[in-house]
């Protein structure tokens, strides 16, 4: 059964480590501003958790279908940050690179002769741009981290991943700390933040005991068609 909390339960426990339970502390300190700490705190949270290892902790997936002739496409409301894109054209599925801005002119050249397969992309802004332009239908996979959901509710729940609430708590409660000039309190949980994230970390990269990270030699032509070793 999964360590779950409520984000009653978990604004319970910051107003008890704060002790800010009292009818003048929830005055100064009412409910919506430390929902508001404890999603700032699961913010915090995520960013760990995905930097640290990106695709094992939240990991979510689109699909893209081009229209030929067009190259950009919206990448989802939930978007972070992208892990991988490939491509199915003509029954054959390729991952693609990313391309970089100095290649995008050669890319994008009308006078040049393309496949009108893509076989590069880039992030920009709110899209994603496949090159050289799609020249047919094909279906793209875009494996990405989505944004954190924010609790906005007393019965919303959250996976504490075997307690993390810790952190969470710890971060919430710095800002009722400190909007109370209480800098002992504050500085006690700056130190428990430091110490949690370390564990964070630890636990962010260390989901897969069966498969650690290894070296990949693959034998793959590159975009010219030459075929080129590559070590991952």
């Amino acid at each position: 059964m999964a360590l779950n909390q409520t984000l009653a339960q978990i604004r319970t426990n910051v107003r008890r480590f704060t002790d800010s339970g009292g009818t003048n502390a929830t005055v100064r300190h009412p409910d919506a501003d430390c929902n508001d700490y404890i999603n700032r705190a699961f913010g915090s949270l995520h960013r760990i958790l995905t930097d640290s290892l990106p695709d094992q902790r939240a990991l979510s997936s689109t699909t893209v279908t081009t229209v030929s002739g067009t190259s950009t496409y919206a990448l989802p409301p939930d978007f972070d940050h992208l892990i991988s894109v490939d491509l199915t054209a003509n029954g054959v599925k390729v991952w693609l690179v990313g391309y970089e801005m100095h290649e995008r002119p050669s890319l994008s050249d009308p006078a040049t002769s393309y496949t009108g397969v893509p076989y590069t992309y880039r992030l920009r802004g709110s899209n994603i741009e496949l090159l050289p332009t799609p020249g047919g239908v094909y279906t793209g996979t875009l494996w990405y981290v989505p944004t954190p959901s924010q609790l906005s509710n007393d019965a919303s729940t959250y996976d504490t991943i075997n307690r993390l609430d810790d952190y969470i708590i710890a971060y919430a409660s710095r800002f009722i700390a400190i909007k109370d000039k209480n800098w002992d309190l504050a500085a006690q949980c700056k130190a428990l933040i430091e110490e949690l994230r370390e564990e964070v970390q630890t636990i962010a990269r260390g989901r897969d005991k069966n498969s650690p990270p290894r070296i990949v030699d693959e034998m793959h032509a590159d975009r010219w068609g030459r075929r080129v070793r590559r070590m991952r």
